[in-house]
């Protein structure tokens, strides 16, 4: 007999069956963010040759792979085009449909559809298939295959795909008439859709396979104004919103992450703001975590254009930042257009999941900014009502407030004293409250106090992940093989200052071969600057991801950080591991900066980043509590609330625990992914106003005078420095200093608690700017401000300049009196605002 299979080889085994390697795709924007040594690799790890005419050119190196390698583009009908749904009709009309009865597609039944407004992935309209789909564009159309609007398919890593639509995209209604999906079977008429859309000439075939899904029912509606306010906690490193409606539900927005492994749903909404293309000179800008993910992206031959810490920019809205293009080009960017765009990607995010159309925005802001806060979004959105009612630590107070009353754990008419001290990604700020709730008839009564305790803009989870940076560039270089920057934990010394020192040594040395100081490399070449700044900000992200996996309520107590050949198969039982891009890091080699090519790993543990941030952290409470403890303040507060994402940390309630006991403090830890913390502030501030406009509580508001955590001094004519504003005097007196009628100029000074000066002020002041006043006029302008006996002193000749702290705004007043011919006269009283980014520390200007 003869065998049907004829083989003429041998066979080694007949049991061992030939494994097909899975071929890796590649997408074009993960691509254009390598170096060529890294498209290099590529090619050399999927076995493509390059062939000789080709050369070495990156574009070229990039197009290769992506023909071999590359997931194939989809253009996807986002975006209104004039008459575009005209063309699109016009090459509907012209195809010759095969509707495949045995594909099926089965999508969402019934959709509810808002003018002007898109579908996205928190819609949760989920399409699923047995066969093999793409994500191509999808028309929506009648029983006479007349097109309503368009949508589109995304693929979601492990969630499968998603009906999703532009918002710009017109929708067209009609009454009476059956709906149904149509899904080309082939890429290339998505592709020809697209094209005839956007009015560009293509083939068309002579017969189109497609699959006509009907749907129940389509539903077409349009967004209600509401009076209900959209609330927004702005915060320096996220940002949460929320609202509730008439039937008295809390809503807070969710925003889609698929930065991770998995796909996930967050109400925390990364204050990011990213740049991903420059289209006509115009930036076009991305938000939250797809602006977080585009830093990730951005290869050593690109600037990073992404920008963080954007709650400082409201402190000086009129400056630009730099953006240099991969061409080249630098680009100024006003900081007050990003933040318009960045609180309308805000509030057009809370619209389209609320389906509501919101007029009036309550945005919470620190307690010593709120008027500037209010002033800056009212410019920014002059159509609506913009107000500050409740200040950042207010709503955390009410949110314990809110808790107590639904829980009836109080006992009423009693004052409840808290501190509430809040740590952000940038700055840290304590509040005082005091409150007492009365249950009436017909609602609660509480009547509250809050004041202004201390604060630092120079201290939030950005200082803590900054040491943790400074840890893995040193344990990077050691791992390599340079010994001198192996750094030992030492004992905490008490201060944060002393027990850095040999960190900061280390890393200023560990600079000449790992270089995160871009802003030293503005004059150096394009390629050198880039590379430095990758270095720097992909430290940062990795150095952030750290903090967020040991400072989570499941407790992980070790951390494996290696690169993609460097974990061994027996490491895959271990309870954390993160993945170190090597080639977005560049060492001194002997031809300059050069792409790390070695593989590496090395382990972190929790206690050893603990030892790493405890002087930080034992260092704030000092500078907060220690006067306090000393003084005997502390004893009249019954709680100590700790809330913001850096208070995570269980150092936190470490460092307290020295000065007040354990079971007064109360930490927001109820959330596995940390997010509580931030949270609570919001949903105080819903649990207020719901409350507010229920009529379930008679809310009575005082505020104490705000002490002020720095001092105001000046030079008398003697070389004297004379103190005019206090350092967290809760009682300041008027400040004042004289200088001789010639002089037009004063010069004040700015200090923190330790004397270091922050910032000088130039007030100037000419004689054509002063008009006779009278003591009446002074006391009806300024009651018990000025005083009689002060001014009755000024001599002929002599201006008196008065400082006090402004009321509304965060800063300090100055008026000049002056005595002329036995007349008093007053110049304009100016204001000087206490904060400026000038002098606040920044960890994103490149000199960390």
């Amino acid at each position: 007999m003869w065998c049907r299979e004829m083989k003429y080889t041998y066979t080694l085994s007949k049991k061992q069956e030939e494994k097909k390697e899975e071929k890796t795709i590649y997408r074009r924007e993960e691509l254009q963010g390598m170096s060529t040594y890294q498209l290099k690799e590529i090619c050399r790890k999927e076995r493509l040759v390059v062939p000789m005419g080709m050369g070495l050119d990156r574009e070229g190196l990039l197009r290769f792979i992506m023909h071999y390698r590359g997931l194939k583009q989809q253009h996807h009908i986002k975006e209104n085009c004039p008459e575009g749904l005209s063309r699109l009709q016009e090459l509907l009309d012209r195809l010759k449909l095969k509707p495949d009865s045995s594909f099926r597609i089965c999508f969402p039944s019934h959709l509810v559809l808002y003018q002007g407004e898109s579908v996205e992935l928190t819609d949760h309209y989920q399409v699923s298939s047995e066969q093999s789909l793409y994500e191509g564009n999808i028309l929506l159309v009648d029983e006479n295959m007349q097109i309503h609007t368009c949508f589109y398919l995304k693929k979601v890593k492990g969630k499968g795909f998603f009906l999703l639509k532009g918002k710009s995209v017109p929708l067209r209604q009609q009454e009476g008439c059956g709906y149904f999906m149509l899904y080309f079977k082939k890429e290339e008429l998505s592709e020809l859709c697209y094209h005839a859309y956007h009015d560009r000439q293509s083939n068309i075939p002579g017969q189109a396979e497609c699959v006509l899904t009907p749907l129940l029912g389509i539903e077409i509606r349009t967004l209600d104004e509401t009076e209900l306010p959209l609330i927004i906690d702005f915060g320096s490193s996220n940002t949460t919103l929320g609202s509730y409606n008439h039937q008295g539900e809390t809503h807070i927005v969710k925003v889609a992450d698929e930065s991770g492994e998995a796909y996930r749903e967050s109400q925390l909404i990364p204050s990011v703001i990213g740049v991903k293309a420059i289209e006509k000179g115009r930036p076009v800008y991305c938000f939250g975590y797809e602006a977080r993910a585009l830093a990730t992206r951005t290869g050593y031959q690109e600037d990073v254009p992404v920008f963080y810490d954007m709650k400082r920019w409201l402190s000086a809205p009129e400056r630009t930042q730099q953006l240099i293009t991969t061409e080249g080009i630098k680009l100024e960017l006003s900081r007050r257009e990003m933040l318009k765009a960045f609180f309308q990607y805000l509030v057009d995010t809370a619209q389209q999941q609320f389906k509501l159309q919101f007029t009036r925005i309550q945005l919470l802001a620190p307690v010593r900014q709120t008027e500037r806060f209010e002033e800056i979004l009212q410019q920014l959105f002059p159509e609506k009502q913009v107000s500050c009612t409740l200040d950042e630590g207010m709503a955390v107070l009410f949110h314990s407030i809110h808790e107590l009353i639904g829980s009836g754990r109080y006992t009423e008419g009693v004052w409840y004293h808290a501190l509430l001290m809040d740590c952000g990604g940038g700055t840290t700020d304590l509040t005082s409250g005091s409150f007492r709730i009365l249950n009436h008839r017909i609602s609660y009564e509480v009547d509250w106090e809050t004041g202004y305790e201390n604060g630092t803009t120079n201290f939030g989870g950005n200082n803590l992940t900054f040491r943790i940076l400074q840890l893995l560039k040193l344990r990077i270089l050691e791992v390599l093989g340079y010994g001198q920057f192996r750094f030992e934990l030492e004992a905490y010394t008490g201060r944060s200052d002393s027990s850095y020192q040999a960190l900061d040594r280390l890393y200023g040395e560990a600079e000449q071969l790992l270089p995160t100081r871009f802003a030293d490399y503005r004059l150096r070449s394009r390629e050198e600057y880039f590379a430095v700044k990758s270095n720097y900000y992909y430290l940062f992200s990795t150095a952030e991801t750290v903090k967020e996996s040991f400072f989570q309520r499941q407790i992980q107590y070790e951390l494996w950080m290696g690169t993609s050949g460097s974990f061994e198969p027996e490491d895959t039982h271990r309870a954390g591991r993160l993945f170190l891009d090597k080639w977005r890091l560049s060492v001194r080699g002997e031809r300059g900066l050069e792409v790390l090519k070695r593989e590496l790993a090395f382990p972190l543990y929790l206690y050893e980043v603990e030892h790493l941030l405890r002087p930080e952290i034992y260092g704030l409470m000092e500078r907060f509590f220690e006067r306090m403890f000393i003084q005997g303040e502390l004893s009249q507060y019954g709680m100590l609330k700790l809330t913001g994402q850096s208070c995570q940390s269980g150092l936190f309630t470490e460092a307290l625990k020295e000065y007040v006991p354990g079971r007064l403090i109360r930490q927001e830890r109820d959330r596995d992914d940390g997010s509580e913390g931030k949270l609570c502030c919001l949903q105080g501030a819903v649990a207020y106003f719901q409350s507010c406009r229920l009529g379930y509580v008679k809310m009575n508001q005082g505020n104490r005078y705000r002490a002020l955590p720095y001092a105001v001094t000046a030079y008398t004519h003697e070389r004297k420095e004379k103190i005019l504003l206090h350092h967290l005097e809760k009682e300041q007196e008027i400040g004042y200093i004289s200088r001789f009628r010639l002089g037009e100029q004063l010069d004040l000074y700015l200090r923190d608690e330790k004397g270091v000066q922050l910032r000088v002020y130039h007030f100037l002041c000419q004689r054509e700017g002063f008009t006779i006043v009278t003591q009446n006029e002074i006391n009806e302008q300024y009651p018990g401000t000025i005083l009689q006996e002060e001014t009755d002193i000024i001599i002929e000749g002599e201006i008196k300049f008065f400082v006090w702290p402004s009321r509304k705004g965060w800063g300090f007043v100055v008026l000049p009196v002056l005595r002329e011919q036995s007349r008093l006269m007053w110049g304009e009283e100016t204001f000087f605002a206490f904060e400026e980014d000038t002098w606040e520390e920044n960890f994103f200007e490149g000199k960390k």
